[in-house]
């Protein structure tokens, strides 16, 4: 049985595990953050991460940032009280379903990030004959060969870089220019 994927595709989708698992490493890495800031905090999510106040902040990109905390840490914790009055303090502990759901939709999201790279990879290099990877751009870079249908050989360089949105969500960007020959 031949394989109809496309060359491209052939390259490079074996690192999609090593996106999957760099996010991974990421979102723990987040997580382990806020537990630090939550400890700090005496476990008081309104000393470390209040709701902001747009009349506190200088500009709308810092209300949006200490929004973006309050959610992020609003989606890792449990409060301990149902109730309680607004400007209380707000004792919260880490919450492990909540830790594993966000580790579940970095990895997740990194697939289908990969995914989208791998499709905008296709269209933006066109047809080819044949393709090989050298490096791993989960780490460094790599350098992806084609040789296209007319027989022109171009080399495509993918550094690829992990962000987070203001809202929290971890995500993958591949960054690909054409090298000049």
């Amino acid at each position: 049985m031949t394989s109809t994927a496309n060359p491209i595709e052939e390259a490079v989708r074996p690192l999609k595990a090593d996106a999957m698992d760099r996010a991974e490493k990421y979102a723990r890495a987040v997580i382990a953050d806020v537990a630090a800031q939550l400890k700090a905090a005496d476990n008081d999510l309104e000393k470390c991460a209040p709701y902001p106040s747009s009349i506190g902040c200088g500009s709308r990109a810092e209300y949006m940032s200490k929004l973006a905390k309050y959610t992020l840490f609003r989606n890792l914790t449990t409060s301990r009280v149902s109730c309680r009055n607004m400007h209380d303090p707000n004792f919260a502990d880490m919450n492990s379903n909540y830790k594993a759901k966000f580790i579940k939709e970095a990895r997740e999201d990194a697939a289908l990030q990969y995914e989208a790279y791998v499709i905008k990879l296709i269209k933006k290099i066109g047809q080819t004959t044949s393709a090989t990877l050298e490096g791993n751009h989960v780490w460094a870079h790599s350098i992806l060969r084609v040789v296209n249908v007319t027989g022109e050989t171009q080399n495509w360089k993918t550094k690829m870089i992990i962000n987070q949105s203001k809202l929290g969500k971890v995500f993958n960007q591949f960054p690909t220019r054409k090298v000049k020959q």
